[in-house]
């Protein structure tokens, strides 16, 4: 697979968007982490939006990026998010874990099956 290098100039005109912090390696874009949570915003709300969409009305020229790169960043950050929350994207001194996934129909099946169970073997005993 070919690395994709950005020019002197295609750099100079990323880094002058206000989303984006740094690019590293003359190939690898670093966003603010505002920009991420925006962008996650856009989808939700506007989710008839392409992802190329929502990176042009931040301001980002789309043609010196690879066609699939917002499509590929959007849906990452929105994974992240639903899997994570929104201290993933928040300064970097805090730390994240996995969102609760307390299932209510799981807790009420549980308990209907205990209450079940309770009930036969208490036939079971009068017998």
């Amino acid at each position: 697979m070919k690395i994709r290098i950005y020019t002197e100039i295609e750099i100079k005109e990323l880094k002058n968007n206000i989303f984006i912090k740094d690019i590293l390696y003359q190939r690898q874009i670093k966003y603010e982490p505002i920009f991420k949570l925006w962008t996650i915003m856009m989808r939700l709300e506007y989710p008839g939006l392409s992802a190329k969409e929502i990176f042009e009305i931040a301001g980002i020229n789309t043609k010196i990026l690879h066609p699939k790169l917002p499509q590929r960043r959007i849906k990452e950050w929105l994974d992240n998010y639903k899997k994570y929350g929104l201290s993933y994207f928040l300064p970097e001194e805090s730390s994240y874990s996995t969102l609760s996934t307390n299932n209510s129909r799981e807790v009420d099946f549980k308990n209907g099956l205990y209450s079940y169970v309770i009930e036969r073997l208490k036939r079971h005993n009068d017998y």
